[in-house]
């Protein structure tokens, strides 16, 4: 009897320590599978840190275009990159009553060199009535402003790099504006030709040049250079052309915008801010021109 009790007695602390361990193997396994879930949370500013800058910035061709872009970190030396620019002074009055040009970009953003190189490549979309329709009030355009609100209407392959250390800093863009949408028809083959005008450079200007729809592209560079004196004022030269690669409108159409080049000087303040104006020479119209940027990153 005795025998029997404890036979019995070891069956049940096996199944019972069994138990134990199918729950303990069982609870261990949802920690396993839940952890990850609670600790890789994506609003962690610390495993991915994130910045934000807020730009407002005006210059003498573009008029008012505030930007916004900024970063989230993915590694240690690479960041999810993203950026948005009002293009405030490119509208039409069309069905919609407005017709703002704006563009979106997103890429990614590796550094080098303990963070002082950031080489940035984005690819980005443009939406309105620029590209697509030759539509707008932008200069020499010969289109109209009432032509169709078009989303998508233009891709923005870019890429920008920036440096900066204790004493230098620089900035090098180049982006391609490339119609991927015709919305304003197709010019007829006996549309008239474009005559280049000597004194602007050998650009056609005046409201003979093109006048008939079609798209266009665009392509857009610019870069700087300055000396930080230090932790706050900084000066530089900036160099800047804007010039259209196609336009459909009329045979030799394509022409420079502007090419221009001047100092500028910058302010940096506490908290994130900072003040640049630059001015020069614009060497396709002969006339100056001007830029002005503030902006404050969180």
């Amino acid at each position: 009897m005795f025998e029997r009790r404890r036979g019995s007695g070891a069956v049940c602390g096996v199944i019972l320590a069994g138990s134990l361990l199918v729950g303990s193997l069982g609870h261990a396994q949802e920690v396993d599978v839940l952890t990850p879930r609670v600790t890789e949370d994506l609003m962690d500013t610390k495993k991915h840190p994130v910045t934000v800058t807020m730009a407002l910035q005006a210059d003498s061709f573009f008029g008012f275009n505030p930007q916004v872009y900024g970063t989230y970190g993915l590694t240690e030396n690479v960041a999810l990159a993203f950026n948005f620019t009002y293009w405030t002074m490119i509208s039409g009055v069309g069905v919609h009553d407005a017709n703002p040009w704006l563009e979106t970009d997103i890429g990614l953003s590796l550094t080098f060199l303990d963070k002082r190189l950031a080489i940035t490549p984005m690819i980005g979309f443009v939406h309105g009535q620029l590209l697509s329709s030759r539509g707008g009030f932008f200069p020499n355009g010969g289109g109209s402003v009432n032509e169709r609100t078009t989303a998508f209407e233009g891709a923005v392959p870019n890429i920008t790099v920036n440096y900066i250390d204790k004493y230098v800093e620089g900035e090098f863009y180049l982006g391609y504006y490339k119609a991927i949408r015709s919305e304003g028809g197709s010019p007829g083959d006996t549309g008239p030709t474009c005559t280049p005008v000597p004194a602007a450079g050998g650009n056609c200007l005046g409201p003979t040049q093109g006048g008939a729809r079609g798209t266009w592209d665009f392509l857009h560079y610019w870069a700087n250079v300055g000396y930080r004196v230090n932790s706050m004022f900084s000066l530089g030269v900036h160099y800047e052309h804007l010039l259209t690669t196609r336009d459909n409108s009329a045979p030799g159409a394509q022409q420079d915008y502007y090419r221009w080049l001047g100092p500028y000087v910058e302010l940096k303040l506490a908290g994130g801010m900072a003040f640049r104006f630059t001015t020069g020479h614009d060497f396709t119209d002969n006339q100056d021109f001007y830029k002005l940027k503030f902006t404050k990153t969180f």
